[in-house]
């Protein structure tokens, strides 16, 4: 009896230790897998399934000009700003050391001569940069990019 018992508490632990292996696999597979997925640079399929439309050329040139005028009139108003730099979903110009409040102001002093973003487009402010782009769906065309 006392041997029957000893072998059911050892299956016990042997059952234990399994599951915890187990789990122990999953867990590990899995942060595995969602790091990599996290890294790596999603494809045109996958950005339309996420509600991205690709911009025509046109309309890419559109935006590209549009930033190109911001940035003219914020460097001639004084402001330390990049020139804009396209990339498949935004345009982004980088300014140095400014708040997206300080940055707001900058860009008011631009309103009468600019104007504002093309139909759909935002031209936001963040910390330290100026985005142009058409949320949620603006993919660039490749005609605009650098080394296109």
């Amino acid at each position: 009896m006392k041997n029957l018992r000893l072998k059911r508490v050892e299956y016990q632990g042997f059952i234990v230790l399994a599951v915890v292996i187990v789990a122990s696999t999953v867990a590990l597979v899995f942060v595995v897998t969602a790091d990599k997925t996290a890294q790596r640079p999603q494809s045109l399929v996958e950005l339309v399934a996420k509600n991205y439309r690709k911009l025509s050329a046109s309309q890419s040139h559109h935006l590209v000009l549009y930033a190109r005028a911001e940035y003219r009139c914020l460097v001639k108003s004084g402001a330390k700003v990049t020139e804009p730099i396209p990339s498949p979903t935004r345009i982004t110009m980088h300014v140095p050391d400014k708040t997206a409040r300080e940055i707001v102001k900058l860009q008011m002093q631009c309103d009468h001569e600019v104007g504002p973003p093309p139909a759909n487009a935002t031209l936001q402010a963040r910390a330290e940069q100026i985005l142009v782009y058409l949320p949620k769906w603006c993919l660039l065309h490749p005609s605009e990019l650098p080394n296109a």
